[in-house]
């Protein structure tokens, strides 16, 4: 990871758990310093999954387990 994120993940997150979260995604993902500095600042991370659904109950389980998944994909 390059210097850069790390400073913004040390500037923009106090609580360490959510820095590896970040650190973890942008480097899964490929994300720029300016990518990673949206997310922070959109809460990206906090969001994701919090959407509530009935996927279980509507769907069979393969697809709910692949209709959350896709649900919670940041991208």
């Amino acid at each position: 990871m390059p210097w850069g994120h790390i400073t913004v993940l040390l500037d923009k997150l106090p609580v360490q758990a959510d820095r590896d979260g970040y650190a973890a995604a942008a480097v899964e993902y490929g994300w720029s310093r300016n990518v990673l500095m949206n997310m922070i600042m959109n809460k990206t991370l906090e969001r994701t999954g919090a959407a509530p659904s009935n996927f279980a109950q509507q769907l069979v389980a393969p697809h709910s387990e692949l209709a959350q998944q896709v649900a919670k994909d940041p991208l």
